[in-house]
């Protein structure tokens, strides 16, 4: 899940924003924002796209409970 974005290291080029697949994050004056961190899938695409290494991606995804066998 992702975690923190460095807003003093932040270039502001938008290659984060424009490579997660869920909207996750979003630009705010200039800079990088966690939009919608519940939304994180863990693909570690705007850690890889980011030039400026300003992003930080937990490298586990909250687990989710367990759901109940299905009866019939």
């Amino acid at each position: 899940m992702i975690t923190a974005i460095d807003r003093e290291k932040c270039i502001g080029c938008g290659k984060c924003t424009n490579t997660c697949p869920l909207d996750t994050l979003r630009m705010e004056d200039g800079k990088a924002i966690i939009a919608h961190p519940e939304d994180c899938m863990t693909c570690f695409q705007c850690e890889m796209v980011c030039p400026a290494e300003a992003i930080y991606v937990h490298p586990y995804k909250e687990l989710l409970p367990r759901s109940l066998p299905f009866m019939f």
